[in-house]
């Protein structure tokens, strides 16, 4: 179906730098950063924190030093559950201030959720970032009685690059011994460095970002290493058997489409639990206008009834 009319009055307020192949040859990560900066001031003109929900200031131990983090409550009843957040950006971009999905995800699910600082490529490439988020995965479960009320598994999710974090972490428990995950959540999901699908080669398909931009931020991550460490790109991995349940979520104008679908099949064919949903319509990212884009609040409403279901069995 043709762009969503709601996709695209979001998109028209984005400056087009993902979109610029020429631009994209000459970026620096520091102008990277200073276009996510203005991208969030033009497109979220509303407070991060939805009403409902409160936020906490943490530290948490990393294994390159502390971390900064923040832990998101429900205010209006006990937390249904806890989860790890894992905020996108490429690898390179965003903040803890940038964030904006975790407290509506709270809103929406009921349940508590950390989000944290990890490191960013190019200054910390991998493994660092995903380093960083096992360290916190494993702190949430360790913690998870007094972030969420109580004990017992916890889920991971993540957005595009934290959708790629995620998924590394639930292989990371799997093959390090834990922690337990009750359901991994991963948002159009940036799953392989090289990936031969026909959504990351299509001109009409990248409405947010073209194949360049997508190259630029791998590159940054993995310098010029291939991207066959499982770690780096979960799709490598030689079997997916014995991970966590799975949320997969896809947009239809998404250079990031077809890998993250092709996850999901390959989830699904090695024995684990698969939801699956394509958003027809939208754009990478649509899930972080919920009040602007009628399928991004469906989506966040989908990520909550996931996780709610699955921390309270």
């Amino acid at each position: 179906m043709p762009l969503d009319p709601q996709a695209a009055a979001v998109l028209a307020k984005v400056p087009p730098l993902w979109r610029d192949v020429e631009a994209i040859r000459s970026l620096t990560a520091a102008a990277a950063r200073e276009w996510m900066t203005e991208t969030s001031d033009a497109v979220h003109e509303e407070a991060a924190v939805p009403a409902g929900v409160a936020v906490e200031a943490i530290e948490l131990p990393g294994p390159d030093g502390p971390l900064r983090g923040r832990v998101y409550r429900p205010t209006a009843s006990p937390p249904a559950g806890t989860a790890l957040w894992i905020r996108g950006g490429g690898f390179v971009l965003g903040s803890l201030e940038t964030e904006r999905l975790a407290g509506l995800i709270v809103a929406a699910s009921g349940c508590a959720i950390a989000s944290i600082a990890y490191r960013l490529a190019p200054e910390h490439p991998f493994p660092g970032p995903l380093e960083d988020c096992y360290a916190a995965v494993r702190w949430v479960a360790e913690h998870a009685r007094d972030i969420g009320g109580h004990a017992g598994p916890i889920a991971v999710g993540g957005e595009s690059a934290g959708g790629n974090l995620a998924a590394a972490v639930a292989l990371a428990a799997r093959d390090r011994g834990g922690p337990e995950i009750a359901l991994q959540v991963l948002l159009y999901p940036m799953i392989a460095r090289e990936f031969d699908g026909g959504s990351r080669h299509d001109p009409e398909v990248g409405a947010l970002a073209c194949p360049e931009a997508i190259d630029w931020l791998w590159e940054q991550y993995l310098g010029d290493r291939e991207g066959t460490d499982p770690l780096a790109c979960p799709l490598r991995a030689e079997s997916l058997a014995g991970l966590p349940p799975a949320l997969v979520v896809t947009a239809e104008y998404d250079v990031l489409r077809d890998e993250g679908e092709a996850y999901a099949a390959r989830l699904e064919r090695e024995g684990v639990p698969v939801e699956l949903r394509r958003y027809d319509g939208m754009h990478h990212g649509f899930s972080d206008s919920p009040e602007e884009i009628d399928a991004g609040a469906a989506s966040i409403e989908q990520i909550g009834s996931a996780l709610r279901r699955a921390l309270s069995a």
